[in-house]
């Protein structure tokens, strides 16, 4: 004689959704736990995460220099650079100079960097190592400013948000141990 002994379904589970709506941005999470404790303090958590990031937004934002040719940059200098959200559209003609470019805006002191290409014009074959090589080495020098690809020419929220993140000042998380 065998035996069968028979599982209990798994309880569904609880499906929370958080809609946060910030202009001019429109964010639904939704968070399913089984836990509904967990649950709860998750959504409550991401909510909170999602309101600092959208109010962050809120303040002016910084001011934007354009950038295509090392001629433009010897005329702004660093001075015109500095404390700006450097947007650099991507060429045919500039893209082996994209890392000295960036590099002069990143060490002038500009907040951020955004590369501007749609991936199609001009041709990846001629730029994406290029591009490539700027984001590695923004990658691997994180404590500069950060540098993102968009195809937009206005700076994208990505950035935006890095930037917000990088002003807020270092609050230690509640309950996390403040290690040095």
């Amino acid at each position: 004689m065998t035996s069968r002994t028979s599982k209990r379904p798994e309880p569904a589970p609880i499906a929370t959704t958080i809609d946060v709506i910030a202009e001019p941005l429109e964010s639904v999470v939704r968070v399913s736990i089984a836990d509904p404790a967990l649950a709860s303090m998750t959504a409550s958590e991401v909510s909170k995460a999602l309101r600092v990031a959208m109010t962050s937004l809120e303040a002016p934002p910084p001011r934007v220099v354009r950038l295509r040719t090392r001629k433009r940059l010897a005329r702004l200098g660093a001075e015109g650079v500095a404390g700006a959200i450097v947007v650099v559209r991507v060429t045919d003609a500039n893209s082996r100079r994209l890392p000295e470019l960036v590099d002069f805006a990143r060490s002038a002191g500009a907040l951020g960097v955004q590369l501007q290409w749609d991936g199609i014009t001009p041709a990846r074959s001629t730029v994406e190592r290029h591009v490539f090589a700027v984001l590695e080495r923004a990658r691997s020098t994180r404590a500069g400013p950060p540098v993102v690809l968009s195809e937009d020419a206005e700076p994208a929220l990505s950035l935006r948000m890095l930037l917000a993140h990088r002003a807020r000042p270092n609050d230690p998380v509640e309950g996390k141990d403040d290690r040095r």
